[in-house]
């Protein structure tokens, strides 16, 4: 077996069994409980996992036939559509019957990836766009069990009802921009000797700067809290002191507990753009680190929020377990 490939294996191995273990802690009254900060309840979570290594199976099946996949990229709203197909369709199913059909599909895909040889990994896939595409990087699949058992986890310990929030239009594009997927993608597949390591930001750990993604709405809400209340952007703060103190007070919190935070502060800033109107979209506001600062408004604001946070996560990436393992690096440094 490809040494690489094995790695990948293995790391999957380790995941299903913190995903089995999750599973195995939800009693029978339980599987109904909702998932923060969504609309999912656990036995949804379930009928996804169970359905969720099909496409990567079909995939696998093209690889080793020298194809692969040449649809465009899908969109937040399609995968969520087809998510949603996969839940609907293991509705009404037992947990039991979920699980072991969730076993059959992971004992099919690793059979497959045991083929894979170096010519495959090589090949980049279409489908996810066109970067951070490879084969060498998308089969390191332990972080989609990994995320999915946080999530039991957290709907075990929350108690969450789903809120129904609705956005203007024109910021509808930029609440989609911030939708943690991408983020949770790289966080989770971070290799966890890596976090204490230095980050390419100088100064910064790993850990540190998902600390500071994690923290990193801080100022955006306060400036949409003060549009709420009083009508106007709030003044700017010292925003590199204000980095500095949230990164100190979490010098000791873990990497699930700092993701923990991300998704609890992205929530609550998804509900302060729900409150925005058209007056408070139309606000001036200085950007004080664009060149033509004072020429901006609330909406503008918004809508290029999202590249703060892109930009935090391609500095992560060095550190994900697809560029730390035996010959990641080679692929790592080719899609930098």
């Amino acid at each position: 077996m490809e040494p690489y490939v094995h790695d990948a294996m293995l790391d999957m191995l380790h995941a299903r069994d913190a995903l089995d273990r999750a599973f195995d802690a939800v009693a029978a009254d339980q599987w109904a409980r909702y998932v923060p900060y969504g609309g999912l309840t656990v036995h949804d979570v379930l009928a996804h996992m169970a359905a969720a290594d099909q496409v990567w199976a079909l995939t696998a099946q093209g690889l080793l036939r020298g194809e692969t996949a040449q649809s465009p990229p899908l969109g937040a709203g399609e995968r969520a559509a087809a998510r949603a197909r996969a839940i609907e369709r293991g509705r009404g199913r037992a947990p039991a019957d979920l699980r072991e059909e969730m076993a059959s599909r992971r004992a099919l895909l690793l059979a497959l990836y045991g083929e894979l040889e170096p010519r495959h990994l090589a090949l980049a896939l279409p489908s996810y766009g066109e970067r951070h595409n490879s084969v060498r990087e998308r089969i390191w699949r332990g972080y989609h069990d990994r995320l999915h058992a946080d999530d039991v986890r957290r709907a075990l310990s929350v108690t969450w009802h789903p809120q129904r929030l609705t956005f203007r239009r024109e910021i509808e594009d930029a609440v989609e921009a911030l939708d943690p997927g991408e983020t949770l993608y790289v966080a989770y597949s971070v290799d966890a000797t890596r976090w204490e390591t230095p980050s390419p930001l100088p100064g910064w750990s790993y850990r540190q700067l998902l600390a500071h993604i994690a923290t990193g709405d801080w100022v955006l809400q306060q400036h949409l809290a003060r549009l709420i209340e009083r009508g106007t952007p709030a003044e700017w703060p010292d925003i590199a002191a204000g980095n500095a103190e949230r990164i100190e007070e979490r010098q000791f919190s873990t990497d699930g507990k700092l993701i923990d935070e991300y998704l609890s502060m992205r929530h609550a800033t998804v509900r302060l753009l729900a409150q925005m109107t058209e007056r408070h979209l139309a606000q001036p506001i200085e950007l004080w680190f664009e060149p033509d600062r004072r020429e901006h408004t609330v909406l503008g604001y918004i809508r290029g929020f999202h590249r703060h946070e892109a930009a935090h996560r391609e500095q992560l990436r060095p550190a994900m377990r697809y560029a730390t393992a035996r010959g990641g690096a080679r692929d790592a440094a080719v899609q930098a």
